[in-house]
């Protein structure tokens, strides 16, 4: 009784077929660790104390809001004498309420971007310059606008927050991050 075909040696035959090969594949580049490159813990932390002194800011003028509407109102009349009372009174509530306005939403930026790098977002890239650059030109507009109605530490304080936040968003593009970011959402997406 013939079992299989002999000429080509089929299994059935009795012999075993030839070991596998070994194979081994090399990465085409180092694989990137899940873990966060250490300059995350940084970046997150100079958005945090970056939002908190833009907090403090805030906190400070809205405590002594009353006083300085009235310096600020004091300083539109003095700039132009011409201007009655309700219009200086206009233009400070409309001053207080963008700086206001714009205060928040660098907060609520400033926040986002950091939970966003901390989750391993690339996007957090983005907001954080958004961040930085809207920031940066609110503190500016604010110091010019309340140099003289602001109390001295107060008036400086958010370029302190700006200066925090543009660092944290540099940090943001270390190459270290860049690569942990891009790994992340390749794995995403794959």
């Amino acid at each position: 009784m013939v079992t299989g075909d002999s000429e080509h040696g089929s299994p059935t035959d009795g012999r075993r077929p030839p070991p596998r090969p070994r194979i081994h594949v090399d990465p085409l580049r180092e694989p990137v660790p899940d873990t966060p490159p250490r300059s995350v813990g940084p970046a997150v932390a100079a958005v945090a104390v970056g939002v908190l002194v833009l907090l403090a800011a805030a906190a400070a003028v809205a405590l002594d809001l009353t006083d300085v509407r009235e310096r600020l109102q004091a300083v539109v009349l003095a700039d132009a004498p011409d201007t009655s009372v309700a219009d200086a009174a206009d233009t400070v509530t409309v001053t207080l309420t963008v700086a206001g306005a714009v205060a928040a939403v660098v907060v609520l930026l400033g926040a986002l971007g950091a939970v966003q790098l901390r989750g391993r977002r690339s996007s957090a890239r983005s907001v954080l310059v958004t961040t930085a650059v809207l920031a940066a030109a609110g503190s500016a507009a604010f110091v010019v606008a309340t140099d003289d109605a602001v109390a001295w530490p107060w008036v400086h304080l958010p370029a302190v927050g700006v200066a925090l936040l543009v660092i944290g968003a540099a940090l943001a593009f270390t190459p270290a991050i860049g690569r942990w970011l891009r790994a992340g959402e390749r794995r995403r997406t794959s």
